[in-house]
């Protein structure tokens, strides 16, 4: 427990998993407290043999550099797909952005600061390049826009939003050819002095939200592990 608190920066807290329900509880509300209230029940259930539970947690707040005017937020539609158009509150900021056409992915990139060293990115692919834009995406791609942004005077629109979602990851790494873990074959002894114990449940959850003042965006992953039971 001190090494993790002196090597990791991680706090750590002993639970009853016999009284999953108090347990339970007292991770949701940690993840809770931690995210400023942003995560709200990371964990859905806990598995009767559970005997470690991993958390991991991220929240951001930063403010713009130069802020939207309330009064300029208007409805407008926001085209989801050509065919599906939805009415949102639109932000809206005439001002000198960092901007750049990316001609190899088909898209265009705008820089918008945050008071500090923080920029946020916002980018439009062009019509029907969305998937190419997601598969470019790297931290070579994000590095080489850094490079080449220029200072553009813009009239900005923006939607105010906020987005959450939710992943299964013992759903989804399986497939990804991350499996052992999750099975009697998981080797977890580097971590804990349990022996035949496997992860059962890692779900993460994210939320992101982005209006007149700033960003606010938190996640977390939380990672239940039992004894184990034969694959």
């Amino acid at each position: 427990m001190s090494a993790m608190k002196t090597l990791y920066l991680a706090d750590s807290f002993p639970t009853n998993f016999g009284d999953s329900a108090g347990a339970l509880k007292q991770i949701n509300d940690y993840v809770a407290k931690q995210t400023k209230g942003k995560i709200v029940d990371l964990l859905k259930n806990l598995d009767s043999n559970a005997v470690m539970v991993m958390v991991n947690y991220i929240f951001f707040k930063a403010k713009w550099e130069t802020s939207f005017n309330h009064k300029g937020t208007q409805e407008q539609d926001f085209y989801v797909t050509p065919e599906t158009v939805v009415r949102v509150p639109m932000m809206s900021r005439e001002d000198q952005y960092h901007y750049l056409l990316d001609r190899n992915l088909s898209c265009r990139v705008v820089g918008v600061p945050y008071q500090g060293n923080a920029t946020a990115l916002f980018i439009l692919p062009s019509e029907g390049k969305m998937q190419q834009v997601e598969n470019g995406l790297s931290e070579k791609t994000l590095r080489k826009w850094l490079k080449m942004f220029k200072k553009r005077q813009l009239e900005l629109y923006l939607p105010k939003f906020s987005i959450e979602g939710s992943y299964q990851l013992d759903k989804i790494l399986p497939k990804l050819g991350i499996s052992n873990v999750f099975t009697s074959h998981a080797d977890l002894s580097g971590i804990s002095n349990h022996t035949n114990i496997q992860v059962s449940e890692m779900v993460h959850k994210a939320v992101v939200e982005v209006d007149e003042s700033g960003t606010r965006a938190a996640a977390a992953t939380g990672q239940s592990s039992c004894s184990g039971r034969p694959a």
